[in-house]
């Protein structure tokens, strides 16, 4: 790898909106928490100059492999036994006698090596956010000079220098609770709070209910406007010469199943009813429908045809969802830290799949944590010094303008293997034992159960 590319620090993106190449972590494992800005210390991101000055030694890796295929130790034949017995009752190949019966011929045993590099990063974004906020309980805190109306507007030059300038997201120090572990904090930048008018009510606190358009009331739903216990209209509504009006007509144009509503005068007294109900009649002609009495009128709306809007309670207006009530909201900017961990595995050859190697552990042969790693050059395997420099390449190059490479890691693992050539009866054939767990793997699984 050359040094020009391992030299270039963490660059900090001036635009801090989007990033693509390092995104966020999955939900299953990210983990959201809220800091108060007055715990966050200004961080002022320098490059160590002697950070790739000095060689890195890799002298504490033992120069002949001897050391190392003495570390990846040996699987007995009583846990291969075992492991295959485990592995056939799950597949449902032997039984128990078969597995007892069964005959090993030749027992080889290797290594496999695992190159893992991880590198913790970081990603910042920022947004803006509003939150329903109470005037008196604003300027209690901060004052009246950062309160910005529709009528004295307020201009970042007005408040200061540091106020309302944009701001550097990675100027703040945010240290994650734990390393190589995927998680995201959500924290206010400071100096970014002002306190602005509801733009939705017009900073009166309470909306027009869409629901009712405002009237307050909306059609019955269980006399279906009718006013009558039975959801039919009485005949003498519609016939009488004085009335002569059907239900649920709905003369305001709107394209929904609603009441024409008359509303008396409020010196009144009356409450509002639709047209074509009992009420409605008993206003026109003075008397009530003939041959219907008390009983016959809806139980819900005594016979008006209309009920008090659920959703404004017959106010006609309900309390603005923006601003909670307030008429006034607090805007901030929101900054958004991102801890992920990129990660790459290589393994040398087997003849084990390697998505069954990638559940198997082995002994660590090498580890190394460090904010910017060198490539291997001493380890006795050669793939796992060419992987190695071509994996931190690749690393550095995904973070370079995106985001911030925290810490880098890299282990080398040796997972045993054990090849066994198997024989029962005229059978023969061959299967594997490796990783820590002893895990078996069956590559060519019998046509039929054989029980003896």
């Amino acid at each position: 790898m050359d040094n020009d590319l391992l030299g270039l620090g963490p660059t900090s993106p001036t635009n801090a909106l989007s990033f693509n190449l390092c995104p966020p972590p999955r939900k299953n494992e990210s983990r959201d928490e809220t800091i108060k800005y007055e715990s966050i210390n200004t961080l002022k991101p320098k490059l160590d100059e002697n950070l790739f000055s000095n060689n890195l030694d890799f002298s504490f890796v033992p120069s002949g492999p001897k050391k190392y295929y003495e570390g990846c130790r040996e699987i007995h034949e009583a846990d291969i036994r075992n492991s295959l017995l485990v592995e056939a009752k799950r597949r449902k190949y032997w039984g128990t006698k078969a597995v007892e019966k069964m005959e090993f011929e030749e027992i080889q045993h290797s290594c496999v090596y695992h190159y893992i590099l991880e590198s913790f990063t970081e990603t910042r974004s920022t947004a803006e956010a509003t939150e329903p906020y109470n005037a008196s309980r604003y300027a209690e805190q901060h004052g009246t000079e950062s309160i910005v109306t529709s009528l004295n507007p307020v201009s970042s030059t007005t408040l200061g220098n540091t106020s309302y300038a944009l701001q550097n997201p990675w100027d703040y120090e945010i240290m994650p609770q734990s390393d190589f572990v995927g998680q995201t904090k959500v924290i206010e930048l400071p100096s970014t709070s002002k306190l602005i008018s509801c733009q939705t009510c017009n900073a009166e606190g309470v909306a027009h209910c869409f629901h009712c358009r405002g009237f307050g009331t909306d059609k019955c739903g269980y006399c279906r406007g009718t006013g009558m216990k039975a959801g039919v209209a009485h005949p003498a509504v519609y016939t009488h010469p004085i009335v002569g009006t059907f239900p649920n007509q709905d003369n305001r144009g709107y394209p929904v199943a609603g009441s024409s509503i008359v509303r008396p005068p409020n010196f009144s007294g009356n409450k509002p009813y639709a047209v074509g109900t009992p009420v409605h009649f008993m206003a026109k002609a003075g008397l009530p429908p003939p041959g219907i009495g008390h009983h016959d009128l809806c139980l819900f709306c005594q016979g008006r045809g209309i009920k008090d809007c659920h959703h404004c309670k017959g106010q006609g207006k309900k309390t603005c969802s923006y601003c909670g009530g307030h008429g006034s909201v607090r805007q901030y900017t929101k900054l958004k830290v991102f801890f992920a961990v990129e990660r790459s595995d290589y393994f040398t050859h087997s003849e084990v799949p390697e998505i069954l190697m990638t559940q198997a552990s082995g002994e660590v042969s090498l580890m190394e944590t460090q904010g910017y790693l060198m490539p291997i050059k001493k380890f006795p395997i050669n793939d796992i010094n060419e992987i190695s420099k071509k994996l931190l390449a690749q690393h550095m190059q995904k973070s370079l303008g995106a985001c911030r490479v925290i810490k880098q890691r890299q282990t080398v693992e040796a997972v045993p293997v054990a090849k066994v050539h198997w024989k029962l009866g005229k059978k023969s054939g061959i299967f594997y034992v490796f990783g820590q767990e002893k895990l078996c793997y069956i590559p060519k699984s019998p046509t039929k159960c054989s029980v003896m």
